[in-house]
């Protein structure tokens, strides 16, 4: 993505201005996501009465080839199956969300299902992208010194969360998720999620009553993704 179709995107350079340092960030991804898409928004199809994750991978976060890129790569290194799923869920809520802090987002849509060390990963990749990590091979990303400028920084909050996620025991989960993620946005690119229905099966506990309807404390948000244009 140029920079012009990214201001365009947004509003102009106006609203750029406008933006903190992570806002900036956020809908940047958003914009690369639906330029991937190549479609504009549609009629919502009906979800199953008792909708899986894979049911909202197919039918609401239409705009998921990111995603299966991500997963893609990491399946492609070797990863393992946590990371892989972590990598396929890591941003479902700028997809069916929200797109401000999509991390912790993230994370608290998938806690009640995942393990910990997955919900961690993927609230904390978003901090970790903004820093580089030479000794695995990862460097700051390139587009965002063409898009926000030399002078960038993440804000302090940013910086701390990345400060606490680099002391911590699963900070290679969360860097992981970077690694396969800044490199992963080929709109050529033609991946099904059927490779990854088993690390689901296996990893992800879906719920007998259907995602939105199982009484967790997020089932609220799975039933407003299902319906976004509920009125009432």
């Amino acid at each position: 993505m140029d920079r012009r179709s990214f201001w365009n995107s947004i509003g102009g350079v106006g609203a750029l201005a406008l933006m903190t340092p992570t806002e900036k960030a956020e809908a940047l991804e958003a914009a690369m996501m639906r330029q991937m898409s190549g479609t504009a928004d549609e009629e919502l199809v009906p979800m199953p009465e008792k909708p899986t994750l894979v049911d909202f991978l197919r039918l609401r976060f239409s705009r998921n080839n990111h995603l299966l890129q991500s997963a893609a790569r990491a399946m492609k290194l070797g990863c393992k199956d946590e990371t892989i799923l972590a990598c396929l869920l890591h941003d479902i809520s700028i997809l069916g969300l929200i797109s401000p802090d999509h991390g912790w987002w993230g994370a608290q849509l998938v806690e009640p299902y995942v393990s910990e060390k997955i919900s961690w990963a993927i609230r904390y990749h978003q901090a970790c992208r903004f820093f580089p990590d030479p000794d695995v091979g990862f460097e700051y990303p390139e587009m965002y010194v063409r898009m926000f400028g030399e002078d960038f920084e993440p804000e302090p909050y940013i910086k701390a969360a990345y400060k606490y996620a680099r002391n911590h025991k699963w900070y290679m989960q969360a860097r992981l998720i970077t690694m396969n993620d800044e490199y992963s946005f080929d709109s050529n690119a033609d991946i099904s999620v059927d490779p990854f229905i088993d690390i689901v099966g296996r990893h992800f506990n879906q719920p007998k009553e259907g995602l939105g309807f199982d009484n967790s404390p997020v089932a609220h948000m799975w039933r407003t993704i299902v319906n976004p244009n509920r009125k009432l």
